[in-house]
This record gives C-alpha cells, structure tokens and sequence, in this order.
C-alpha cells in the first residue's frame, strides 16, 4: 500500500493493486476464483459469493453480469438459481478476465497523462512503460483462475509461502504520518 498524501485526510491508502487491476477485475478475478475453488461445480448465490469475498453485491451483480455476458459463468434464474463457471478454470486466464472487466486493458494510456503518447511522440516512461506492460500481459496470459483458486485456498489456510510470517504493518504500509510516505497518483 502507499500513503495517500493528497488527499489530506489521515488513515487513508491506495492499495497496489488497485493500480494494476480496477475494483471491478480484482472481484471478478476473486469471484470466479472462490467459484473455482469448491471441489465441487455447483451453483454459488450471490450473496454467498459477495459474503465470502466481502465483494459490495450491487457491485458484484454487474461484474458478474459482465462474466456471464463474455460466457465465463452461466446463470440459472429462480429460486435455487445461482451462479456457475462457463468454463474448466484452468482454461481461463487472467488475461481473458482482464480485458473484459478492464476499462483500458492494453494500458495504451499514457501513465502521465499526456494525451498522445506514441513512439513518435514519447513520454519519458514510454519505452519503460512498455516493458512492463508486455511482462504483465505476459504474466496474466501465464495464469488461469485455477492458479488463483490454488492461491486463494494457500492463503486461507495460511500455506501460502508468500504470506507465510508476513509483518504487513512494517512491510507492506506506508503511514500517512510518515515523512518517507510515497505519495500516491493523483
């Protein structure tokens, strides 16, 4: 996380990542993910999704309406209705999901901001930016939900070797009060 200085209000953060995925993928990425983690294919409600992964519903209705628009879930309607993947997990990468939900995903944007960012017309970080594009690309096309499942499941149980004795409060946070704070994009 990083301190959020500009807005002038103490306790705040950005979370990381939010910086590389919306609100909207990472529910979408988490909700097939607990979908793909039962053992079982089965239909999950909403509510049961939004409980569990503490996901707004209002908002998980619409994420999960987009899934099922792009065939990565199928619903059922009615009483005992639900949700259900569309798909073998291991079949859908994160970067499917990524460009669905995404409002930019091939993150053309220039990260300053300017309006043209192009080779011919380049910001100081374009051929930087690029690079790690192509790598986070490279990375979600690598990775299915079936991959997130596992790590979602490692990470509840607290198997995960990248969680496992983790000092968040020193590691990973930055305090507002804190003169080193990185300031977060505006």
């Amino acid at each position: 996380m990083i301190g959020n200085h500009h807005t002038g209000q103490k306790g705040k953060f950005v979370f990381l990542n939010e910086m590389i995925f919306s609100k909207g993928t990472g529910y979408g990425i988490r909700a097939l993910a607990y979908m793909a983690s039962v053992p079982e294919p089965r239909l999950f409600g909403l509510q049961e999704i939004a409980e569990h992964e503490d996901i707004p519903p209002a908002y998980l209705r619409k994420v999960l309406g987009e899934l099922r628009r792009h065939r990565f879930l199928r619903s059922v309607k009615g009483i005992h209705g639900g949700y259900e993947l569309g798909r073998a997990p291991e079949t859908i990468t994160l970067w499917e999901v990524f460009s669905v939900l995404e409002p930019d995903p091939y993150m053309d944007m220039c990260i300053l901001g300017n309006k043209a960012c192009t080779p011919e017309c380049a910001c100081v970080f374009h051929d930087d930016w690029q690079q790690v594009r192509n790598r986070l690309v490279s990375l979600l096309q690598s990775r299915t939900i079936s991959d997130a499942a596992k790590s979602a499941a490692a990470i509840r149980l607290g198997n995960s070797p990248h969680y496992r004795d983790a000092d968040v409060e020193n590691r990973d946070v930055w305090k507002d009060d804190d003169d080193d704070a990185i300031p977060s994009p505006a």
